[in-house]
């Protein structure tokens, strides 16, 4: 039995008036599924992440995360720990090392004060210690992030939000700055990672058609604010993707 962790239906968002990005868009999503949404640029991927996320409010719809409504106040801070979110660039620090970048994913668990100060509980730290152990990066935790490569900065990326210990994850452009091997090395880590006992939920947004019929259980593609084709790799041929995001 499968069971949805997170949904949205018939949601519309508009950056000015009546300048739709997101016509209609209905989606569930799995708990324990690699979902890829395939489109051109400008097709409305960015913004869904953000609304998903909770960081955009959409003109209308229907957001729900395991039947709470995240355009409520007070489901929306519960739900907004559980879903973790990975922006275009890497969203790292590159003046903080390794470990400092990570711990910033513990700060909804952390008080203010002590997050301010930079002193975060040591079973903490143990955590993120492990936690940039899984990703493979135990030799670099106190290194600072300038001096990885785009694979590793990554790979910081990926552990800080996992840090967050999310249910969902909704990674923007994930590996779209990276060189092809890289990248399958840096999702190879992500799916092995998020099929585990947890099963966490990844939406990555992507235009490279390759790599969204290599990792994905689900592919949806998007045009123009709606979704055009929803199916999984199996079912369906590179073409079917091609045309329709025309």
């Amino acid at each position: 039995m499968t069971t949805s962790v997170l949904e949205c239906i018939d949601v519309w968002y508009a950056y000015q008036p009546s300048k739709f990005v997101l016509r209609g868009v209905s989606l569930e999503l799995e708990e324990g599924k690699v979902y890829m949404i395939f489109g051109r640029s400008g097709a409305g991927k960015t913004t869904l992440l953000k609304v998903l996320k909770g960081i955009l409010r959409p003109t209308s719809g229907i957001i729900r995360y395991r039947s709470k409504d995240l355009l409520s106040d007070e489901d929306r801070r519960v739900a907004y720990r559980s879903i973790g979110y990975v922006p275009q660039g890497f969203g790292v620090v590159s003046n903080l090392s390794v470990l400092e970048n990570v711990l910033t994913g513990a700060l909804s668990r952390v008080s203010t004060l002590h997050s301010i100060l930079g002193q975060f509980p040591e079973e903490e730290v143990e955590r993120a210690l492990r936690v940039i152990e899984t990703v493979g990066l135990k030799d670099f935790a106190h290194n600072k992030v300038s001096s990885l490569s785009g694979g590793q900065k990554q790979r910081v990326a990926i552990a800080r939000t996992l840090m967050q210990d999310p249910e969902v994850i909704l990674a923007d452009e994930f590996v779209s700055q990276l060189d092809p091997l890289t990248s399958r090395d840096v999702l190879e880590v992500f799916r092995e990672i998020c099929k585990g006992e947890k099963k966490i939920t990844l939406v990555i947004t992507t235009h490279d058609a390759d790599i969204a019929y290599e990792y994905a259980d689900s592919l949806v593609v998007m045009r123009e604010g709606g979704i055009t084709f929803r199916g999984s790799p199996g079912t369906t041929k590179g073409m079917d993707l091609l045309s329709a995001m025309r």
